[in-house]
């Protein structure tokens, strides 16, 4: 190899130094800089996208403290039982009268209400859905011949 590198004029030599070093620096740029230049914009963008995501829970973390502040409210204020909820809540609403049947049915409860006025029991049903986190899943009416008033069989379950 010395003999070749001696055997070449100056001006070979000189050029095939500067391709070598071109070489090297090219080598570099596409096997290491550009790597880290991409990583780089990778990460700035994941930044971006953490950081957008933190704000975003720290906008709902208070909304989803008071419902589950809620939901374990409504589970312990009445034992979690779906018919112990039915029960007292409609105690409370002075609905116990009108009761007449309450039948657990899977993880809820069938109910049957004898002579209740609609609006009573309609604002009862809004509560058991807003304070208890009960849904109900079947609902039928029988008009009855008094204004205001109706029979009622329904189904209410947890979601």
């Amino acid at each position: 190899m010395k003999s070749w590198w001696a055997g070449l004029a100056p001006r070979e030599r000189m050029i095939l130094l500067a391709g070598s070093v071109l070489l090297l620096v090219l080598a570099g740029w596409v096997g290491v800089w550009e790597p880290l230049i991409a990583g780089r914009a990778e990460l700035k963008q994941e930044v971006r996208t953490l950081s957008a995501e933190r704000l975003w829970m720290e906008q709902v973390v208070d909304d989803v403290r008071r419902r589950s502040r809620m939901q374990k409210g409504s589970s312990n204020a009445a034992g979690g039982s779906v018919l112990t909820l039915v029960e007292v809540s409609a105690n409370a609403a002075g609905l116990k009268s009108a009761l007449s049947r309450v039948q657990p049915e899977g993880q809820g409860a069938r109910l049957s209400f004898d002579q209740v006025g609609m609006d009573a029991l309609l604002g009862w049903l809004a509560d058991l859905e807003q304070r208890q986190g009960l849904q109900v899943t079947q609902l039928a009416f029988d008009v009855s011949d008094t204004t205001g008033m109706v029979s009622a069989r329904l189904l209410v379950e947890r979601p």
